[in-house]
């Protein structure tokens, strides 16, 4: 959908003239993004219920425009389908798009990952962005079959990039290279309210990084050379996942390991407002990003750095590495006080979750895998998907698109 036209725009409630002003400002911008991939399609009337509370314009048009996009959805045709075909509503993928995973997997295998392996070392900027067909490493077969192909010195270079881009140990370079595998540690935490193991604890995953989703094992390939480099080819098993619908290149410098905060953001305005006016010295900036970190991992300062956690933060470049040390909240209690009541006021809304434990919420629904993509307008969240995810439809505001007052837009999508 390129135009969005409007006849008649009735609003109603305390704050019609608040939201009329919305409408004649930022409103048709916001429409235009979230209306992007619907096809062409008329409504005769599509009924919003906003609580405006004390959102900013943008913010508020945001969501707005949001929940408009799920009433064009519910009304009729010219909605995007995942299977690629008329479900029972009658909505209809769009004309001549593919499913996401179905168009990100095509064009891996139209290339050839050792030329792109080649091509990739040899561009000025390796790091910065990593092919689709390089994702393709992270598919036994195809990682033996390169290897094979490419002399031994090529290959562990192409590892070593690789590992730098994806910030994990450097294949060949440590002791734990070509040692057996560490015995499996304790089970994962449980919920002590329910009893209920938690799925998905990032502990079992690498510290720095995304875990590696449940029941999915490091690829072995014939002729592996180490712990560290099967770490390197199940991480690119995750990003092929993950990867950008259209096939294009991946920004690993996005990778996040709390993907799920965006199911918070309602209440993360005011936790980080809250945690503002208890260091007012502070750079606002910092607080926030440590406030959010909280929220995430109370007991992790690395979480801080999460790109993801910077975006929300207001970080005006969240994928460049602070070049400073961090100095811990002097009010650090009060903070991680703050985000328990956050975590609590999310399992309220999950029917038979209310009296979960924070690490079961954060465990089941915060801490997971996702790749920020900040070239784009918005930007777009690829965020893994966790079997819990089933009660999200619950939720009484969406997640498709969302702003924090100090953030820029941000799309998500789940895969």
């Amino acid at each position: 959908m390129t135009d969005v036209a409007v006849d008649t725009l009735r609003l109603r409630g305390p704050a019609a003239r608040r939201l009329a002003r919305v409408a004649a400002t930022v409103l048709p911008r916001a429409l235009e993004r979230a209306l992007a991939d619907v096809g062409d399609v008329v409504v005769d009337r599509v009924v919003v219920a906003l609580d405006v509370a004390d959102h900013d314009d943008e913010t508020l048009a945001v969501l707005w425009a949001d929940a408009v996009r799920a009433g064009v959805l519910a009304a009729g045709p010219g909605a995007p389908s995942r299977s690629g075909d008329r479900d029972g509503r009658g909505r209809r993928e769009a004309p001549g798009a593919r499913p996401p995973a179905d168009r990100a997997r095509a064009a891996r295998g139209r290339a050839d990952p050792a030329a792109a392996a080649r091509d990739w070392l040899a561009s000025p900027e390796p790091g910065r962005r990593l092919p689709p067909a390089l994702l393709a490493l992270g598919d036994p077969r195809t990682a033996a079959a390169v290897r094979e192909r490419l002399p031994a010195a090529e290959w562990t270079l192409l590892l070593r990039r690789l590992a730098a881009a994806l910030d994990l140990p450097t294949p060949g370079s440590g002791a734990a290279e070509g040692s057996a595998p560490a015995p499996p540690g304790p089970p994962g935490p449980v919920d002590p309210v329910r009893g209920d193991p938690v799925r998905g604890d990032p502990a079992h995953g690498h510290a720095r990084g995304p875990a590696r989703p449940e029941g999915q094992p490091p690829p072995e390939a014939p002729g592996a050379g180490g712990a560290a480099e099967r770490e390197v080819l199940t991480r690119l098993a995750l990003l092929a996942e993950l990867a950008d619908e259209d096939g294009g290149d991946l920004p690993p410098a996005g990778l996040t390991r709390a993907a799920g905060l965006v199911l918070l953001y309602p209440w993360l305005g005011d936790h980080c407002r809250r945690a503002e006016d208890l260091h007012p010295d502070l750079d606002p900036v910092d607080v926030r990003e440590a406030a959010l970190a909280a929220v995430v991992d109370p007991d992790d300062p690395a979480a801080a750095d999460d790109p993801l956690v910077r975006l929300l933060a207001g970080r005006p470049d969240p994928l460049q590495p602070l070049r400073r040390t961090r100095v811990p909240l002097p009010a650090l209690a009060e903070v991680a006080g703050s985000a328990a009541g956050v975590l609590a006021s999310f399992a309220a809304l999950l029917p038979g979750f209310e009296r979960s434990s924070e690490v079961f919420v954060r465990h089941s629904w915060i801490a997971r895998s996702g790749v920020l993509d900040t070239d784009r307008d918005p930007v777009l969240l690829t965020a893994a998907t966790h079997p819990l995810d089933v009660l999200l439809p619950l939720l009484p505001y969406p997640v498709g698109l969302l702003k924090l007052p100090w953030s820029p837009p941000l799309t998500v999508r789940f895969r």
